[in-house]
């Protein structure tokens, strides 16, 4: 008879993942047999958990599943892109959306801006908690971007695409977000891509919102531009500006790339995601 042993086994129903874990974080073990065992192989399977293996040519099951600190440790041979909970160093976890097959997979998203349903002109706890729907328009929240950047090394990736279907993007080999009580504050480089560096002049700079002036400028930025960024005397960037579905005439307040199409240019979507480098 063929014996399915999960251990530590625990179901995030909700949230559609597994969980395996063993060593000190174990505390039972629990041995599944026959078509009971069979249907708890193809649900961890199905949420990309368990991978069947042979063992001294005796036919058997073999679970490696644990909790993902981010979207690169999902399988990227079966998982498909969509919305899982991932588990970041000190965290009790939280959902993201992980996108699984472009550029390699194994990407965690933080925001996307695809046809201006969400409105991102918010305030500090706003962006502080994040906000939208993962699998449209959102912003993540900074705290998971501090608690995710903290535990290693990441690169990040913008993708971008105007209205006339055309793509450009940015790829920054390091990227990392303070704690709240630093502003958030935003340390990128290293680039690399065909859209221009619109980060450079953010780099090191707190983050700002409307009711949060933490800019290097007379004026308030976030206020003036319309958006939540890391502001420096403004940017180079504003990719959570409002909305203005390509050409305008007012001034730099749009989802704005500098270095591609200017200041009076609203583009249609981007996608930002993290992965570690």
């Amino acid at each position: 008879m063929i014996l399915y042993t999960a251990i530590c086994l625990i179901f995030f129903t909700g949230d559609n993942f597994a969980e395996r874990t063993t060593g000190k974080d174990c505390a039972s073990a629990v041995t599944f047999s026959g078509e009971t065992a069979t249907k708890v192989v193809e649900l961890l399977s199905d949420n990309c958990a368990c991978k069947k293996v042979k063992e001294d040519d005796e036919p058997q099951s073999s679970c490696t599943v644990k909790r993902p600190t981010d979207c690169g440790e999902l399988d990227k041979s079966t998982c498909k892109s969509g919305i899982y909970k991932i588990f970041p160093d000190k965290t009790s976890g939280f959902k993201v959306f992980c996108e699984m097959k472009k550029h390699g997979g194994g990407w965690t998203v933080f925001q996307r801006r695809m046809n201006g349903k969400i409105q991102f002109y918010r305030d500090w706890d706003s962006y502080k908690q994040g906000f939208g729907n993962q699998n449209q328009e959102f912003w993540l929240g900074n705290d998971h971007l501090h608690q995710l950047t903290s535990q290693g090394k990441y690169k990040l990736r913008i993708d971008m695409e105007d209205f006339q279907n055309n793509r450009k993007y940015a790829l920054y080999e390091k990227f990392s977000v303070g704690s709240e009580s630093s502003g958030y504050v935003l340390d990128v480089g290293d680039y690399s891509g065909d859209a221009g560096d619109g980060m450079e002049k953010q780099n090191g700079q707190k983050f700002s919102t409307k009711d949060r002036d933490n800019d290097k400028w007379g004026k308030a930025c976030a206020v003036v531009f319309k958006g939540g960024w890391w502001y420096n005397a403004c940017h180079y960037s504003n990719l959570n500006g409002l909305y203005l579905k390509g050409s305008h005439k007012s001034y730099a307040d749009g989802i704005d790339w500098k270095l591609w199409k200017g200041y009076n240019y609203s583009l249609k979507e981007t996608i930002m995601m993290i992965r570690k480098a």
